[in-house]
């Protein structure tokens, strides 16, 4: 068996049975698996997705210890030679995989290849980027709130483009490579894993790939809920760990003036004070 993908599941029963449906109208099932991890949900996910889909190996963890760690779990027991990860909210509405492994496959020093990821709408949508630091990290939120700055960054040809890093929305690595540099660091629960393990697979002397000619829809956020606390907690707590393994000591800095100059003026208000507390005391812990 040669392609092994991961589905990482939580609380997403129903987007997850539309990502399977669309991946086996196209997957060739002869020469593919797909292993489903399930993040310790709360809804239906663990009885209907194997009922559902019995051709798929569901594997149930019994603790959320975050993103990295399900899909670690996946590649542990996946028998494939080359991990295709992918996203519980995205669709399949052409045959890539074939594609993707074939550029994968086609020059040894090709690390990680990802395809090019659409919204809902067909619209261009940015999943690649420089490696972060904070000017990057704010010209990357100026486009993510601009739709036409981000149709900028979309590529004018089809041909495979090196990146700095891509989104663990979705992409392509051997399971050989993924092995060697330790999979996912499982420090990050959410948010910066994508960039800490393309960083670590380029340390290696591997590169990274965006392959526009092949395409999937990504929705995008759908297991987490827009302006929870708690995501807020875990962005910043992932940002300051990635500063500190993979930035200058200048960069580190920066990142806490910032982070000390937005949520310094939230202690003087109630419904934040809790919050900029703990982010805060992120800054101190992780000097």
């Amino acid at each position: 068996m040669k392609l092994s993908i991961i589905i990482v599941n939580f609380n997403g029963v129903n987007v997850t049975k539309n990502c399977i449906s669309s991946l086996y109208r196209f997957l060739d099932v002869q020469e593919s698996e797909v292993i489903v991890v399930d993040n310790n949900s709360s809804d239906a996910s663990r009885t209907e997705l194997p009922a559902l889909f019995p051709q798929i190996v569901f594997h149930q963890l019994h603790e959320n210890k975050g993103f990295g760690a399900a899909n670690n779990a996946g590649a542990k027991i996946a028998s494939g030679e080359i991990l295709f990860f992918l996203n519980n909210d995205t669709l399949l509405t052409s045959e890539i995989t074939e594609k993707l492994t074939r550029i994968l496959m086609s020059v040894e020093s090709y690390g990680i290849v990802a395809p090019r990821l659409m919204n809902g709408n067909g619209s261009f949508q940015l999943s690649f980027g420089k490696h972060p630091t904070i000017a990057n990290e704010m010209n990357s939120r100026k486009r993510s709130n601009d739709l036409a700055a981000q149709q900028l960054e979309a590529p004018l040809d089809n041909h495979p483009v090196q990146k700095e890093w891509v989104t663990g929305a979705a992409f392509l690595i051997r399971k050989m490579l993924f092995q060697q540099i330790g999979g996912f660091n499982e420090e990050y629960f959410m948010y910066f894993e994508d960039a800490d393990i393309c960083k670590r697979v380029r340390n290696v002397g591997y590169s990274v790939w965006y392959v526009p000619e092949a395409s999937l829809i990504h929705l995008g956020g759908m297991s987490y809920t827009k302006g929870n606390q708690q995501i807020e907690y875990e962005y910043r707590r992932s940002q300051l760990l990635f500063y500190s393994e993979h930035n200058t000591f200048f960069e580190q800095c920066l990142v806490r003036i910032f982070l000390w100059m937005k949520y310094v003026p939230q202690l003087f208000l109630q419904s934040r004070r809790s919050m900029a507390l703990k982010i805060l005391s992120l800054t101190i812990s992780r000097s």
